[in-house]
């Protein structure tokens, strides 16, 4: 099997099947035996619903939709001889509806719904409103700047190390 469609397969698994995940790791260690097994707390409907109005207010879903499917592309243009079906699947998978149920419970274990619900006063305000126009812009091109400055680093290092080092003679006592 080609390795290239094994490591963008798991790669887009890794991502894409994290959204059906609901095991909290840190309470997961082992099963609870039956005799001390506790129902799970029933989700608070009005946090739920918070974060689910703030994540329609800062276009959360939608730019992790949108980044989810840039990536896709760029996997499928690189890798031209995956069966086409492959990358409509992954595409599809990449949806809203799964990336809302994913997101909302990454909040609901982050954010009190004191917290979710400042958050979103925040977002609606005209400075938060600033914030969520410019900041996807201003993330862009901060990651490109350091990019460049990797790239520019990495050179003189790159020349610098690929020099063959300098005999050291021993001193002389």
């Amino acid at each position: 099997m080609n390795l290239k469609f094994l490591c963008i397969a798991g790669i887009a698994m890794g991502c894409l099947c994290t959204a059906s995940a609901s095991i909290d790791t840190k309470q997961a260690t082992k099963p609870p035996s039956k005799a001390t097994a506790k129902p799970a707390p029933a989700p608070n409907a009005a946090k739920l619903e918070a974060i689910k109005q703030m994540l329609a207010i800062s276009h959360t879903v939608d730019g992790n939709v949108a980044a989810a499917q840039e990536s896709i592309k760029a996997m499928k243009k690189n890798s031209p001889t995956i069966n086409p079906k492959f990358w409509d699947e992954l595409s599809g998978a990449a949806n809203h509806t799964a990336f809302e149920h994913l997101l909302v419970g990454i909040y609901d274990r982050a954010y009190t719904l004191d917290e979710i619900r400042g958050i979103t006063k925040f977002y609606a305000s005209p400075i938060g409103k600033a914030f969520l126009e410019k900041n996807g812009k201003t993330l862009q091109d901060s990651g490109h700047a350091m990019q460049a400055y990797m790239e520019s680093h990495s050179k003189d290092l790159m020349k610098k190390y690929s020099q063959p080092a300098a005999k050291v003679e021993p001193k002389k006592k």
